[in-house]
């Protein structure tokens, strides 16, 4: 196991991204390991050399190695992870396992309204192709939810909680084990959205409750996109058939039955040919944060995190994350001034944090994620380089107008 404080050069040799800017950013794309580089070179000779071998040799069993390397940092049963394309596409697999069922007297599911917006999206459309009814809890601010203001909502017409691990936009860390002890109580699923969590905090999935469980690679586990997961509890996974569906997960798939007949273990939720080149590039960020051990990161992320806040307070910005360490995930949105523009003007400094808008202008936000393999000097770096501009006046020759948000 790397130890953090002495290996820190070693580690941040393996991103060759670090050596070019301040990369701030992992809560909305990790650095990229050198290794990928290799890894999808080898993707491309065994295609070039070995054409539709490459199924039988690698390609094949890519998913479930995958799958495997994160049931071990998830603490999640052997065969409960299956690899998928993105966050969505696994929402609409685990609610497409209720599309049967029209019938039934369960017919809420509850979100919040500090959710991921894409997952809100494709929960209310299939709610409204089903009949179901989407009830969406208030935050009490941008920043802030009690868990109580769920699981009060959660009865027995209850059919999903369908919520965040980490709110996307806050950071902040919902207590999924209430939530799902509740739901459990009544015969209701939860269908938690842990994207912004794994690599970043411990997420233990085998003492939980949660029936599913959706992260993906992009992010703090440094593996890019396409990279997405579901974790299905292995005593409903059985139980179970997803309508989203195809070929793979069929018993046996080269048969080409007109009927399908679901496969057990983590293929049972998959549908068509999935993404191999994607997959080539999870691997080795797993490998790395599985060497330095998620307690580590968590530990220097806090530290990290507590310094973005000290830094913020002695400028007057409001932080729109919460103070509370324990119910901080991994990054920290500030409300600071222009924001946008103060964006894209450390942009042009080469360094990297993102933008979020608010309701209004006074409530944008720039969201600083840093990661296990940045340094404290980085982000004092950054603060000193948002005074400048400040003082400089240099960010006003910067746009108003939005049109992209990283």
């Amino acid at each position: 196991m790397h130890d953090l404080k002495n290996n820190l050069s070693l580690i941040r040799n393996e991103f060759p991204i670090l050596k070019k800017c301040v990369y701030l950013i992992s809560n909305s794309l990790g650095a990229v390991p050198q290794k990928v580089q290799p890894g999808l070179e080898q993707y491309y000779k065994l295609w070039a050399e070995e054409g539709v071998s490459a199924w039988r040799n690698k390609w094949w069993d890519l998913s479930k190695k995958i799958s495997h390397q994160l049931e071990e940092l998830l603490q999640a049963q052997t065969s409960s992870i299956t690899m998928l394309p993105s966050a969505t596409i696994s929402h609409w697999v685990a609610l497409s396992t209720q599309f049967t069922d029209r019938n039934s007297k369960r017919n809420k599911i509850i979100m919040t309204d500090l959710d991921f917006p894409s997952s809100i999206y494709a929960v209310s459309k299939i709610a409204r192709f089903m009949g179901w009814k989407l009830q969406l809890v208030k935050s009490k601010n941008s920043f802030s939810l009690d868990t109580e203001k769920i699981t009060e909502k959660i009865d027995d017409k209850t059919l999903f909680v369908a919520t965040s691990h980490v709110c996307f936009k806050s950071s902040l860390i919902q207590d999924i084990q209430s939530i799902a002890e509740k739901a459990a109580e009544v015969g209701a699923m939860t269908l938690i959205d842990g994207y912004h969590a794994p690599g970043i905090i411990p997420v233990d999935l085998k003492n939980s409750q949660v029936d599913f469980y959706i992260g993906g690679c992009l992010k703090w586990l440094c593996g890019g996109p396409g990279n997405a997961f579901l974790y299905v509890r292995p005593g409903l996974a059985e139980k179970i058939e997803p309508s989203l569906t195809g070929w793979l997960a069929h018993e046996n798939p080269f048969k080409f039955d007109l009927e399908l007949k679901y496969t057990s273990g983590p293929y049972r939720f998959m549908s068509g040919t999935p993404p191999i080149p994607c997959l080539y590039t999870a691997s080795d960020g797993l490998r790395i944060i599985e060497q330095t051990g998620i307690d580590n990161i968590r530990e220097k992320s806090l530290s990290m995190t507590e310094t973005i806040i000290d830094q913020s307070k002695q400028r007057g910005f409001s932080i729109c994350s919460p103070l509370k360490k324990d119910i901080r995930g991994g990054a920290v949105s500030v409300n600071l001034p222009e924001a946008f523009k103060i964006k894209q003007a450390l942009d042009h400094k080469r360094i990297l944090v993102d933008f979020r808008k608010g309701s209004n202008k006074k409530e944008d936000v720039i969201r600083i994620g840093p990661h296990f393999y940045n340094q404290k000097e980085e982000i004092n770096h950054l603060f000193e380089e948002i005074d400048t501009l400040y003082s400089s006046g240099e960010y006003k020759k910067f746009t108003d107008k939005i049109e992209h948000v990283t």
